[in-house]
């Protein structure tokens, strides 16, 4: 009974937020905070082999996403909000930003998307992995423990703890939590133990082949050159996607300082805006690294707390809004209804 009504609520949202009934209500109730959107991957569930589904936006909800908004709110670049609120300069009502984190190559299609509909947006890019320079490790991961086909594997930590794996006749809901508990170890640690695990799933996972797949996953330089071309934002989210808080105060500051130097030095422009990556039920954010940040000269930085910017946002720890709900509810449901 309980799981129909929910089915019901979502249904009745998700017609209320297509009719643009939401949008109607902000018209005579406006919003005088921006509502800065946070995705990820976009691409379709049968093309997904890199990116964990609950981060994951398919091709068409992405578009009705921008149409919505660019028909029914104003569109902001992260430059000019951050520019609004730096000056307290009051932003439009009804203000959206899109954000994208890590730098999936299919990024380049929601450019392409958002300049269709005049719109623009901040990709946030983990810059040693563009062009492959070094493999991205969440997507690496993920491929591996959903292909290989050896019946078990076990990891060797630091601590001499052993922690076990088993692929026999694992579906791929097993697979999931076999890798959200990897993921889980290697975000709670340090580069060295992350590397450690990397070169065990290698060598032991040996039955799949990343390297055949590795070229589609993330953007190129190239890429990146169109999507700068087509007016979008360029930031920094780190140069391998290292949990920071975890990483030491040296290396965190490293791959803060030489993500900005990097992409300014390829991309021949200032890269003013970070977003710290690892977010979830990790600890991923300090105040700590909030300074190293403001230390290396960026202008802002955004987080995964949910909220919106205002006036009172700390431009080094900004709200945004989650765009994909989880495995169990619909696009339009319980996340997206706190935008209207």
């Amino acid at each position: 009974m309980r799981s129909l009504k929910m089915q019901i609520t979502k249904l009745l949202k998700t017609i209320l937020f297509y009719s643009g009934v939401y949008a109607l209500i902000r018209k005579f109730k406006p919003n005088s905070k921006v509502a800065i959107l946070r995705y990820h991957a976009i691409v379709d569930d049968h093309d997904n082999h890199y990116a964990h589904p609950t981060i994951c936006l398919s091709k068409k909800k992405f578009e009705q996403h921008v149409k919505y908004f660019a028909s029914r709110y104003t569109v902001l670049s992260l430059d000019q909000v951050i520019q609004a609120l730096r000056t307290n300069t009051p932003l439009p009502k009804n203000a959206v930003a899109f954000t994208f984190d890590d730098g999936y190559a299919d990024n380049l299609y929601a450019a392409k998307i958002l300049k269709k509909y005049s719109a623009t947006g901040t990709f946030y890019l983990t810059a040693a992995c563009i062009d492959r320079q070094e493999p991205f490790w969440l997507s690496e991961l993920i491929y591996y423990f959903l292909h290989s086909q050896k019946p078990s594997f076990e990891l060797n930590l630091d601590s001499g703890e052993v922690v076990p794996f088993s692929f026999k006749q694992a579906d791929n809901e097993k697979r999931w939590r076999m890798i959200e508990k990897v993921v889980g170890i290697i975000k709670g640690n340090n580069r060295a133990l992350r590397e450690k695990i990397r070169a065990q799933i290698r060598s032991e996972l040996n039955d799949v082949n990343f390297q055949q797949v590795e070229k589609n996953i993330m953007l190129t330089w190239e890429q990146v050159a169109e999507m700068k071309n087509a007016g979008m934002t360029l930031g920094g989210h780190t140069m391998t996607h290292l949990n920071l808080p975890n990483a030491g105060q040296d290396d965190a500051l490293l791959e803060i300082k030489e993500c900005k130097a990097l992409l300014e030095e390829k991309l021949d422009c200032q890269i003013a805006h970070f977003s710290y990556p690892n977010s979830g039920p990790y600890d991923y954010y300090t105040e700590e690294i909030r300074d190293l940040v403001e230390s290396c000269g960026y202008l802002s930085s955004t987080t995964s707390y949910a909220g919106f910017a205002g006036p009172d946002s700390d431009h080094f720890a900004l709200r945004r809004v989650r765009t994909v709900p989880s495995l169990v509810e619909t696009v339009s449901g319980m996340e997206w209804d706190r935008i209207f």
